[in-house]
């Protein structure tokens, strides 16, 4: 079994869009949610399936940028990422759902490319023996999670009224995979330790391109509008810091320890 990877409660990695400067700039803040929309369906890791707190469902038609747009042209309300819901946790009430290309190791060993909305289901399909994953590598999250919240702005007035003056409007972009990172634990492998690694460059050399094109371009326009983009130091995983900057995942950076590939031969029991 060489899906080693897992998908964690805690966020591996979060990237942070401080837009504080765009408070009372509600066109700029809307403009950023449809450049982030577009961005992410460009590069193929995040295209909203499912936003119910807006109604909105790929399947049924229509685009959701517009129906953004609609809803502050007609309601005054700038919804930067709160309409995701429930944190994007796939099967709770009013959750979006959010699609990435990915890949993986498909039942005889080769590497399998398809689109993904939930990586604890998709690694559950793929256990080696009963109960031989923990919970804890199972979680249910999309492959990249982004959160904010809904700003209202009365008629006019450049001021949401329900944003305190000292909560920084933000938007959070997260991963709670290791599927991203070129070398992982493999936290569920019977001789895990949390000192070796074993390689992950063939899935993350295939996907991970895509997810850092996508974080430098929504850095980039985060500060052509005159915010600020930095990686949260409280949300990094475990062991992870060596592969992590601003602007993505670094695919070069070596371990300090190697699990011998005799490893991915080990019996699960």
């Amino acid at each position: 079994m060489r899906n080693l990877w897992a998908q964690t409660d805690n966020p591996l990695a979060t990237w942070v869009a401080d837009l504080t400067p765009l408070r009372s700039q509600p066109e700029s803040l809307l403009r950023f949610v449809l450049d982030v929309l577009e961005e992410g369906a460009r590069y193929q890791v995040l295209k909203i399936i499912e936003a119910p707190l807006l109604g909105y469902t790929a399947e049924h038609g229509g685009e959701l940028g517009p129906l953004l747009s609609k809803l502050y042209q007609e309601h005054h309300v700038v919804d930067l990422f709160g309409f995701t819901g429930a944190a994007m946790a796939p099967g709770h009430p009013q959750s979006s759902t959010a699609q990435a290309t990915l890949s993986w190791h498909g039942v005889n060993g080769k590497v399998v490319e398809g689109a993904c909305t939930d990586l604890g289901a998709l690694l559950l399909r793929f256990e080696p023996a009963p109960d031989a994953f923990p919970l804890d590598c199972l979680r249910h999250y999309p492959p990249v999670r982004v959160t904010g919240r809904r700003l209202e702005y009365p008629p006019g007035s450049r001021e949401p009224k329900n944003a305190p003056l000292d909560w920084p409007p933000e938007v959070r972009f997260s991963i709670h995979s290791d599927i991203w990172f070129p070398w992982i634990f493999g936290m569920a492998h019977p001789e895990f330790d949390d000192k070796r690694m074993f390689g992950n460059r063939e899935l993350a050399g295939r996907h991970t391109p895509r997810l850092n094109a996508f974080l430098k371009a929504v850095e980039a326009k985060t500060l052509e509008l005159g915010g600020s983009w930095q990686i949260d130091s409280d949300e990094i995983g475990t062991g992870m810091s060596p592969w992590l900057t601003a602007h993505g995942i670094d695919l070069e950076a070596e371990p300090l320890a190697h699990m011998p590939a005799a490893a991915l031969g080990t019996e699960w029991v």
